[in-house]
């Protein structure tokens, strides 16, 4: 008969398989036995498995730790059926049927079918130098003193450290979880994510120094990353787990929800704080960004007074 031990990891997944076509299965840290277990906690000579009808019997063959059941599987008492789980020293086993239902093969996701293209340096790259010269540019866009390297490499640097130890985090996730670090695809990924915060940033300032619409302000600008967050938070899931689209969808919506709190939060605490500066925007931007037709100094001076009269109406 023959029977399947696998060694389950983390959240029980399976990590190494041992078929055996015999009646009677060794297990052990000796070299003699049928499945060999390099768990210093286990016994040369641990247990041995008896085959039945229903499943299989464990016999303990006086092992230092004995065996301890994780989940038994069959109401029969003393015979394990097939899924049943054991552990002996610090291993945790499974023993499954050959003829056990596996679960339904999953669909790849597209960032997993196109995984080898994002590991490849021809897309890291080029990803790399469009970030530099993008924040090269907005640094220098908001610099309102002479322009020095010195002051700007730092800046560089440090974004630069930022998205590298994010994406070792979450090659390191993906090692431990599915045995695939996808560093360079992880990389790529927030380079990428942050080439859309930064043009999506830079689209807002313009349509709000346009048409200096409150939409275009502060909401949009909160909006942005949160959204920007959610959609990577998921991708990141994609190549680093093997959750489904929508436990990566459900644990994105949950985490970028608590950062919208938090947020909510910190701003609440500012409600009703008085401040004597006036609520404008201040960011200077140059003359060939205005796409639109203003009005001149002069007609702005001429409906000040009919401003100032309204403004004094709604306050009375």
């Amino acid at each position: 008969m023959a029977v399947v031990i696998e060694v389950l990891g983390w959240a029980g997944k399976s990590r190494q398989q041992f078929r055996v076509e015999s009646n009677l299965i060794n297990i052990g840290r000796s070299y003699e036995n049928d499945v060999v277990l390099a768990d210093p906690h286990i016994s040369p000579q641990h247990l041995r498995l008896h085959a039945t009808d229903q499943g299989w019997t464990i016999e303990d063959l006086d092992s230092l730790n004995g065996v301890q059941v994780v989940c038994k599987q069959g109401d029969i008492e003393d015979v394990f059926a097939s899924g049943s789980e054991i552990k002996i020293g610090r291993t945790r086993l499974r023993i499954v049927a050959t003829d056990h239902v596996v679960e339904q093969t999953k669909l790849l996701h597209r960032l997993e079918l196109e995984s080898s293209r994002l590991n490849q340096l021809a897309i890291w790259l080029p990803l790399f130098i469009a970030v530099i010269i993008t924040e090269t540019a907005a640094l220098y866009a908001n610099t309102a003193v002479e322009w020095e390297w010195k002051n700007a490499l730092p800046m560089l640097l440090s974004a630069q450290i930022v998205i590298l130890v994010g994406a070792l985090f979450w090659a390191l996730v993906g090692r431990l979880i599915r045995h695939e670090s996808h560093l360079l695809g992880q990389y790529s990924l927030l380079l990428l994510a942050t080439l859309l915060f930064s043009a999506g940033d830079w689209f807002l300032l313009i349509l709000n120094y346009n048409f200096n619409l409150t939409i275009f302000g502060d909401p949009m600008q909160r909006l942005l990353p949160l959204l920007i967050v959610f959609v990577l938070l998921s991708a990141n899931l994609a190549l680093a787990t093997n959750l489904s689209a929508r436990s990566r969808w459900v644990g994105s919506g949950c985490f970028v929800g608590l950062l919208a709190s938090i947020g909510l939060v910190v701003e609440m605490q500012r409600w009703g704080e008085f401040s004597p500066l006036p609520d404008y925007s201040s960011t200077l931007q140059p003359p060939a960004l205005l796409l639109v037709s203003g009005g001149s100094a002069d007609e702005f001076l001429s409906k000040a007074d009919e401003l100032f009269a309204i403004s004094t109406m709604s306050i009375e």
